[in-house]
């Protein structure tokens, strides 16, 4: 079908999610929009990565910068809706989104298309059936789910509820959150060149454990302080994980090889999310925090004994 379409799709959809938000008005509705965001994120990473994987030969690098590049712009949106929200409460603020989302249609239609090819189900599926892969493969799929379900636990909604429960205002949960996010793709730009991928999973892997345990019994200035201070956990985790997918990754199949490891991401990051939203009401965010870093060290240290191998 070729990856511009979904270039194309992912800023139609952005526009269609910030709209559909901004009318929101039950928790069915704001659903609906949730699904139309995933939808919109799927479109776009399903062949970002494996387009710049295709154009260039230092294949970790440039993923690397994506990761950061995409950290950076993160972070300013972020800082930029703290204020907004103050200034325009959250339906101006949307409405903005949706006009950013529609600047994206005309500048992906700017983008060379590729060769497109026949359309076979029988070899999609094909490609899909992680039965057909190798150990290795099989192996990090488990392990990015692994990784997700510890990420889920204090992804999404969890830091800024977290940050709010501790007397923040949204401004300056905004500023936070926006920092910390700068702080993940500044340090994933500056170690990319510098470490190795092995011993920077290590040491990335027990910061985070270390980091998530000191969060779970902090408050206040401290809890912000960590949070910030944890953009550099996230940065350096960006790195090893981009890293691994540049190495597992198979050329002539890069879309549906990272696909599946990101499925299996996405599908420990969905049910960790989802328990985080028990665990918060009775054992406060102790519960969550504590869980992610006590899983965290499954993956990092079974990606650093096979990357060895």
């Amino acid at each position: 079908m070729g990856k511009k379409f979904f270039f194309v799709l992912n800023g139609f959809l952005g526009v269609i999610a910030s709209t559909i938000y901004y009318f929101a008005c039950t928790p069915l509705e704001f659903l609906f929009g949730k699904v139309v965001e995933g939808t919109k994120d799927g479109s776009l990473w399903a062949v970002n990565r494996p387009f710049l994987l295709e154009k260039s030969e230092k294949k970790w690098t440039i993923l690397v910068y994506l990761r950061a590049t995409v950290h950076v712009s993160s972070a300013v949106g972020s800082l930029l809706a703290g204020f907004l929200i103050v200034w325009f409460f959250f339906e101006g603020t949307l409405m903005l989104c949706t006009l950013a989302g529609g600047l994206v249609i005309p500048a992906t239609l700017l983008l060379i298309g590729g060769r497109k090819k026949r359309f076979s189900i029988a070899k999609a599926l094909d490609l899909l059936d992680f039965r057909k892969k190798e150990k290795v493969f099989k192996t990090f799929l488990i392990l990015f789910f692994v990784m997700g379900l510890s990420f889920g636990f204090r992804s999404g909604y969890v830091f800024p509820l977290f940050l709010s429960s501790n007397d923040f205002d949204p401004k300056t949960v905004g500023i936070l959150i926006g920092l910390q996010i700068l702080l993940a793709g500044l340090f994933s730009y500056l170690f990319a060149k510098r470490f190795e991928i092995r011993k920077l999973l290590l040491v990335s892997g027990v910061l985070h454990t270390f980091t998530l345990l000191l969060l779970g019994f902090s408050t206040s200035l401290f809890a912000g302080v960590l949070v910030v201070v944890y953009g550099i956990v996230e940065g350096s985790l960006s790195i090893s994980q981009e890293g691994i997918l540049s190495r597992i990754a198979t050329e002539g199949s890069y879309g549906t090889d990272i696909g599946l490891l990101m499925m299996g991401l996405h599908s420990g990051n969905t049910l960790s999310l989802a328990l985080s939203g028990f665990l918060v009401p009775v054992w406060g965010f102790v519960a969550p925090f504590l869980m992610s870093a006590l899983i965290f060290p499954v993956f990092f240290i079974g990606s650093y004994l096979i990357l060895k191998e």
